[in-house]
């Protein structure tokens, strides 16, 4: 195996070490996080039980809408790690399946049986949000760079062959091109080796930057949790501080006047039905050209959302 092959196989197992430790390190906050959020709850249940006033129960209103924004905020997050996890093994399942249709259709002289390759579960494009397990996500990335380093090899053995064969039977230039033919055969295999190198590069990077965020957020939202649960004071007025009045935030575009945005639909409503009236009395032959005069009712509705733009 040529140094420059064994370094690109190399470096896509590291690769991938890392890309599942940051996966375990989600499922661990997220664990962290569902035991707090149990913890909540919990004390909900409790104060509901031991404090039954109606004006109790008000105040514990807001206690449980905390949790609760908690809980669905977690779902939602939750739901974006189960769709990651889900494309991973999409990816990985169906390139792996897409090399072993090009070993089978193009006899790349490697017997699959001999491979002794497990079976993973189907992958199911209807069900984007199932969650598969994270060794069979393992198993097929290791069964792929083991096909591809056992296709490389043949490459090396075939070009091995090619430039010896002469010297083993001695038949000289007449098998040229029969030769040049073997070598180009070759090449093409070596290039469908880095094409399949450079499918799981993408996935790679693809995949950290999403898990990347998500670890991000599975922490900003861990954080955000701790420091609400960990606050020990009762909140008055004099926790408002005096603050100018806000107008707007963000300046994006011009400001909307809702009343010009409400003339505008009038307007084209009103004369749309003219338009239309107009343009079925015409009852034009199917090829021949139509020469509309001009409307002024069109024209001010043009000249006034050009005059808009």
């Amino acid at each position: 195996m040529s140094h420059s092959h064994a370094f690109q196989i190399e470096k896509l197992k590291n690769d991938f070490d890392n890309i599942i430790t940051v996966k375990r390190e989600i499922s661990k906050i997220k664990k962290v996080v569902a035991e707090k959020l149990a913890q909540l709850k919990t004390v909900y249940n409790d104060l509901v039980k031991t404090n039954s006033k109606k004006i109790f129960l008000f105040c514990l209103d807001s206690f449980y809408f905390q949790y609760k924004t908690f809980a669905m905020e977690m779902e939602h997050i939750d739901r974006f790690r189960t769709l990651m996890n889900n494309r991973m093994y999409c990816d990985y399942y169906k390139l792996f399946h897409i090399i072993l249709n090009y070993i089978k259709e193009n006899r790349a002289e490697l017997d699959i049986s001999e491979l002794e390759l497990k079976t993973y579960p189907v992958y199911k494009d209807l069900e984007p949000f199932s969650e598969y397990k994270i060794e069979d996500i393992k198993e097929i990335h290791a069964n792929i760079l083991h096909i591809l380093n056992k296709l490389y090899g043949i490459t090396v053995e075939k070009t091995d062959n090619i430039d010896h064969y002469n010297e083993k039977h001695h038949v000289g230039f007449s098998i040229s091109n029969f030769l040049n033919t073997l070598s180009y055969e070759n090449k093409l295999l070596q290039e469908q080796i880095h094409l399949y190198v450079n499918y799981m590069s993408f996935f790679h990077i693809s995949q950290k930057r999403q898990l990347r965020r998500l670890h991000l957020r599975m922490q900003d939202f861990y954080r955000e949790v701790d420091n609400n649960i960990n606050v020990n004071k009762t909140f008055s007025i004099e926790d408002i501080g005096d603050e100018d009045r806000l107008h707007q935030f963000y300046i994006i575009g011009e400001d909307v006047t809702i009343d010009s945005i409400l003339e505008d639909s009038e307007l084209l409503m009103e004369n749309s039905e003219q338009i239309l009236n107009r343009l079925e009395t015409l009852s034009p032959e199917p090829d021949a050209v139509v020469e509309l005069e001009s409307d002024p009712a069109i024209t001010i509705v043009v000249e006034k959302l050009v005059a808009d733009e």
